[in-house]
């Protein structure tokens, strides 16, 4: 989890080059304490010290590749997944990817970090906190290497759409030996696909889309591990703690393939 100590030095001063070229992104002037506190009300989740501290130094960016990016959960709308709540929807780029920092941890910055996309309707993990989200956009744009990193996400996002069937198939191995989650999949739909995001990888992100316009979505907890189901009730629902405690998890069936 990244400091605020690491993060302030990159809010106080317009961003520039590796040459020292100066570039359009510019922060934003930090917020008093009366505006702080004005925004407590209203804030999703935990407004914790550090993130106080951030605003006090910054409220957020300006002329950023992904648009204006906001501290204050002010400028955008409210994150439609409702896995995701409580979060800060930091920016909504032109492609329509929402950026959100989830905001439940009781100490330092808000996170993980993740970008949700419209197409594929696919979460990409892109990092821990708002900390490390900043740095990495920092080194990206001083580094001129911004566009690339754009398009690393969206061919994650387009894997993790590829692969939903084998990631979720790794997924219930990592799980059915995890006593919380067994006890967690008891109460989700059988037919549910599950996602365990919880150790890095190369397709680290989850294809909610599957669940459709009138499917379900499930969190374990906090934890970023989820299960999409394609209806809203199943009829094994009611039978599901017996299920679970006596069978080893069904192996999914392959979904409707998308176009690309």
């Amino acid at each position: 989890m990244m400091s605020t100590d690491r993060v302030v030095p990159l809010l106080q001063a317009p961003w520039r080059s590796g040459t020292g070229a100066p570039f359009p992104v510019t922060p934003l002037p930090g917020l008093q304490p009366k505006a702080i506190q004005g925004l407590k009300p209203d804030f999703p989740g935990i407004l914790s010290t550090e993130m106080r501290s951030l605003l006090r130094t910054s409220c957020g960016l300006a002329g950023a590749d992904l648009g204006s990016i906001d501290f204050t959960s002010r400028w955008f709308s409210e994150e439609p997944l409702s896995v995701f709540r409580p979060c800060l929807t930091l920016a909504v780029d032109d492609e329509g990817r929402r950026w959100i920092a989830e905001t439940s941890r009781r100490a330092g910055l808000p996170g993980p970090v993740w970008c949700v996309f419209a197409d594929p309707d696919v979460a990409v993990y892109v990092c821990d906190d708002l900390g490390a989200f900043l740095s990495r956009l920092h080194g990206r744009v001083r580094s001129g290497r911004m566009l690339r990193w754009l398009r690393k996400l969206d061919a994650e996002a387009r894997a993790v759409w590829t692969l939903r069937e084998i990631l979720a198939l790794r997924s219930q191995d990592s799980c059915r030996s995890d006593s919380a989650i067994r006890d967690w999949l008891r109460g989700i739909p059988y037919e549910a696909w599950l996602y365990d995001l919880r150790a890095p990888s190369a397709a680290r992100g989850w294809p909610y889309g599957l669940a459709g316009p009138d499917g379900r979505l499930d969190r374990c907890g906090r934890l970023p591990v989820f299960a999409v189901a394609g209806c809203s009730q199943s009829r094994r629902t009611p039978y599901m703690p017996e299920i679970a405690g006596a069978h080893a998890l069904r192996r999914p069936a392959m979904g409707e393939q998308r176009p690309s």
